[in-house]
């Protein structure tokens, strides 16, 4: 045997060994190799399958979208991972179908492009998944109501009736009241981690005065510390500071940290909460007079279920999950949370949150639907980014920013996104170093990940840009509609695009107060003029139209003729006039006045119902009168 056919017999019996289907295809999608595992994982022997279209493995409604995905990764060849983010299904010969992932790899063989392909099939996974997402439900919907009931009725008998019970039974009634509390706690936790992993939790983020927020924790955690014969205290140095945050979660942070300190502090101590400026953040200090934590366990903090000292740690009623818990909230308010050793003894934890700044928008999306599917874009120009998220968010998505190769990392460790957009230029290190990094995490390993660079070429030559699996890699600046279209072909989502609404008024003050109002529940484009919604109109979906009537030395009527969709259909209006006496042609309007609150209310309701409305009674014509009193 020749050297050469040595290696060649090595590779096929590697490839018949592997434990994964491999199936190789040419430029037209026809099978030319499979190996073993492909035969056992869709029933087909080797001869049924070669010289047969790769189709015959796909289930048929999924046939026509794959042939323009084959198309578009045979006109750009690139190693690409498929199935994250979307469920992917395998066709068997009995006409069964199962979940699977593909690794798509160009090979080239001679002047031919072919394909190989890689399919793992990850039934147990999903079953695994599933029998997670039933516990968690069961716990959820069978064990925390009973427990809770239990608890609370344990703690109203020992609360009114221990007095009256013999002193054994009424010790017994203590434990039983304080282990059934332990036991809602650790549930409660339980779900919480359950759900923050998932990314269920939707953060309502809002300006926070975090004096007052820490002033409202202290006192509810009083008595608690009061049950360990320990202080609680503001620090007098601390200062007034206001932080974006959700007032709820970042409640929670401050009252496991309370819990925390005030359990592993000896009685007569106190634990001692600091609010300092550290620009651009603000710190919150909680400080205890405990033991300290010991050196081999200080690595293991923040993990789950992690405690210091089992027997203790159930001495002071801990679930071992409140630390995870605040790091996880934390981090998905944008901020950070760590520990050193106090002077004199015990532990201070502190949580670094982004000062409050009305100049600059937050780096998580808050404007957009709470559903919308979330991206990550990772790039250091602010404007650009913002540019990316105005128009993405137009057509159903929500992104997040992340300006440093840091800050992609805590972002993507703290949210679970449907795809993530690095551009390779960093201020503190480059794109390719930032998605070696993210792949390194468990839950972005099959995330689809997307380039966006002013020299793409570049990229790819780096050494580490193979193993990576990059989706697709753009140059700027980017073009929204093939990027709009590479992400829902490849996540496989088609996310709900936001209704967007024309505005026309010369009043900057009217416009300003209707886009804050309707900025929630739909994209407002406001203009001052005709001629600006004239320039709008054929380059923009509108959805309905909210119209003044006097513009200048024009009328906001001339521009009913030309408010229609682009496939004919009449686009709704809104007349919302500052005049309360508007003379109409058309019995059909009606003007409303009333004060400026009133007016902004009775137009979100027109908004919503209008938008409501089937595209039937859209082409109607109908149209509604709305008159604030002057601002």
């Amino acid at each position: 045997m020749t050297e050469r056919s040595f290696a060649d017999e090595i590779l096929r019996l590697a490839v018949e060994a592997c434990p994964s289907g491999m199936v190789m295809t040419d430029g037209d999608g026809m099978i030319v190799m499979i190996n073993t595992e492909t035969e056992q994982l869709f029933g087909y022997t080797r001869d049924e399958l070669v010289g047969q279209s790769v189709d015959l493995l796909i289930p048929e409604p999924l046939r026509t979208k794959h042939v323009g995905s084959r198309a578009r990764f045979m006109a750009a060849p690139e190693c690409r991972r498929m199935g994250a983010g979307r469920d992917l299904f395998g066709r068997r010969k009995d006409g069964s179908e199962f979940p699977i992932e593909v690794g798509l790899n160009p090979i080239r063989a001679g002047d031919k492009l072919m394909v190989l392909a890689v399919i793992v099939d990850i039934s147990q996974r999903k079953r695994a998944e599933r029998l997670k997402d039933e516990f968690v439900a069961t716990v959820s919907h069978e064990l925390r109501t009973p427990l809770t009931s239990i608890s609370a009725s344990l703690g109203l008998l020992a609360g009114q009736w221990a007095s009256k019970l013999p002193e054994s039974a009424a010790r017994l009634l203590q434990i039983a009241h304080a282990n059934s509390q332990r036991l809602v706690r650790l549930v409660n936790d339980i779900l919480d981690i359950e759900k923050m992993e998932a990314g269920q939790i939707v953060f309502n983020m809002d300006r926070i005065d975090l004096h007052a927020l820490i002033e409202s924790a202290i006192e509810d955690n009083r008595g608690f510390a009061a049950n360990f014969r320990v202080r609680l205290r503001l620090d007098d140095a601390s200062v007034k500071l206001d932080v974006n945050a959700d007032p709820d979660r970042l409640s929670q942070v401050i009252t496991n940290l309370l819990s925390n300190a005030i359990k592993f502090s000896p009685p007569g101590e106190e634990v001692v909460i600091a609010i300092e400026e550290r620009l651009p953040n603000v710190r919150v200090s909680v400080r205890d007079h405990g033991a300290g934590i010991p050196a081999d366990f200080k690595s293991h903090i923040f993990e789950k279920f992690a405690q210091a000292d089992a027997t203790n740690a159930r001495k002071k009623g801990g679930t071992g999950l409140g630390l995870s818990i605040v790091k996880q909230i934390v981090e998905r308010l944008g901020g950070q949370v760590g520990f050193a050793d106090a002077p004199g003894g015990g532990t201070i934890f502190f949580v670094d949150l982004p000062a409050w700044n009305s100049e600059v928008g937050g780096e998580i999306d808050l404007d957009a639907d709470p559903a919308a599917p979330r991206l990550l874009f990772c790039e250091d120009r602010r404007e650009e980014a913002i540019g990316v998220r105005e128009y993405l968010r137009r057509e159903g998505f929500a992104v997040d920013f992340a300006h440093t190769l840091n800050a992609g990392i805590t972002r993507s460790e703290a949210t679970r996104y449907v795809a993530i957009i690095v551009d390779l230029k960093l201020p503190d290190g480059d794109g390719i170093g930032l998605i070696v990094r993210l792949r390194a995490q468990s839950a972005n390993r099959r995330t689809p990940i997307i380039v966006v660079s002013g020299d793409p070429e570049r990229g790819k030559r780096d050494p580490r840009a193979a193993a990576l699996h990059v989706l697709h890699w753009l140059e700027k600046p980017v073009s929204f509609k093939p990027l709009v279209e590479i992400l829902r072909t490849e996540t496989g989502i088609v996310p709900r695009a936001r209704p967007r609404v024309l505005h026309i008024d010369d009043d900057e003050d009217i416009l300003a107060a209707v886009e804050a109002k309707l900025r929630p529940m739909v994209d407002v484009i406001s203009v001052a003029s005709i001629k600006e919604a004239r320039r709008i109109l054929p380059i923009e979906r509108i959805d309905l139209a909210i119209l003044d009537i006097a513009l200048g030395e024009g009328s906001g009527l001339d521009l009913l003729p030309q408010l229609r969709s682009s496939d004919g259909n009449i686009i709704p209006v809104i007349i919302f006039a500052k005049r309360r006496n508007i003379e109409l042609q058309d019995n059909q309007f009606e003007p409303i006045s009333s004060d400026q609150t009133l007016s902004l209310e009775k137009l979100a309701d027109a908004v919503r119902d209008r938008l409501a409305l089937p595209p039937a009674h859209f082409a109607e014509g109908l149209h509604d009168t709305y008159s604030p009193a002057p601002y």
